[in-house]
């Protein structure tokens, strides 16, 4: 014979169920003040807009005077300026060249006493001599040498002709200066000239000495063209 069997009591929901419908109906309510604009969504219809605020400013007409305040002047030193002067770099200059003459001196002055070849005159005598030579080496008479400058306070202005003093050479010169026996260096020239007295020669400088041993001054000429 069956027995019959008790009814069984529903089961209580758990924490996990109330948990579950309260989420539900949070996330419906946002949903709505979503939807709606209620709440934090509302619009910003009371927001007032912030207004500048005016300070009164007082304006005080009239001149105002600056408070006088003590100026400091600086004293300044002037100090020496140095301007470095700019260095020149000297350019070259060209010397001139001299013209080729048909005639130059050639070799150097010679001295000498004069009581080698003329010992009839003493040492107070001055004594320039010498001989003309051409292209060919043979002594030219009759050409002219002329002596200029300054001796001793004297200016000199003398002529010789070669082939007048065979004592010295066929074509031999030769000028004598009494009390004249004086050094000097580039006060007086000589220079040659033919019988028309164009020049054939450049002047030269003659040294001179207070010397009776260099009282005989031997200067030759020789033709290069």
């Amino acid at each position: 014979m069956a027995t019959p069997r008790q009814a069984q009591r529903g089961k209580k929901p758990g924490c996990l169920a109330f948990v579950f419908v309260f989420g539900i109906m949070g996330g419906l309510v946002w949903l709505m003040m979503l939807l709606m604009g209620w709440g934090p969504y509302a619009a910003d219809e009371f927001h007032t807009t912030p207004t500048q605020t005016l300070i009164p400013v007082m304006v005080l007409r009239g001149t105002l005077t600056p408070t006088p305040t003590s100026a400091i002047t600086a004293a300044v030193t002037p100090t020496d300026s140095v301007t470095q002067a700019p260095t020149l770099t000297p350019s070259p200059i060209s010397s001139p060249t001299l013209e080729l003459m048909p005639y130059i001196v050639i070799g150097e002055q010679e001295t000498l006493s004069s009581a080698l070849l003329r010992p009839g005159l003493g040492c107070d005598w001055l004594i320039i001599a010498g001989q003309v030579w051409s292209l060919q080496d043979a002594p030219v008479k009759g050409l002219r040498l002329h002596l200029t400058g300054e001796w001793g306070g004297f200016v000199m202005d003398s002529f010789a002709i070669s082939g007048d003093a065979e004592n010295y050479g066929e074509s031999g010169y030769e000028f004598t200066l009494e009390n004249l026996l004086v050094s000097s260096d580039e006060t007086v020239f000589i220079q040659l000239f033919d019988v028309d007295d164009k020049p054939l020669s450049h002047p030269y400088p003659i040294q001179t000495f207070d010397d009776c041993q260099k009282n005989l001054i031997l200067i030759n000429f020789k033709q290069v063209r």
